[in-house]
């Protein structure tokens, strides 16, 4: 149950890049020459037919403008 909730969550970050993408008239073509990422792969992600694995969600992500930064976490010096 929980893995069809994120599978769900997956598919709408997808779908919004996919919009922003759209909105911003990038050429998906040229910006995936250099990502690692294949055309036919981004555009069966794109049409929500396969989930992106991380670093094809990644190279997404930098093509369409979005960040996000993983906040750090301070740790003792001396383990418990």
């Amino acid at each position: 149950m929980e893995t069809q909730v994120y599978q769900q969550k997956a598919q709408k970050l997808v779908a919004d890049m996919k919009e922003i993408i759209d909105v911003k008239g990038i050429d998906l073509s040229s910006a995936l020459k250099n990502s690692g990422v294949s055309e036919a792969d981004a555009k069966k992600i794109l049409e929500g037919k396969k989930l992106p694995a991380l670093e094809e969600f990644l190279a997404l992500c930098e093509i369409s403008g979005i960040t996000f930064s993983i906040p750090s976490v301070e740790t003792p010096p001396n383990p418990m």
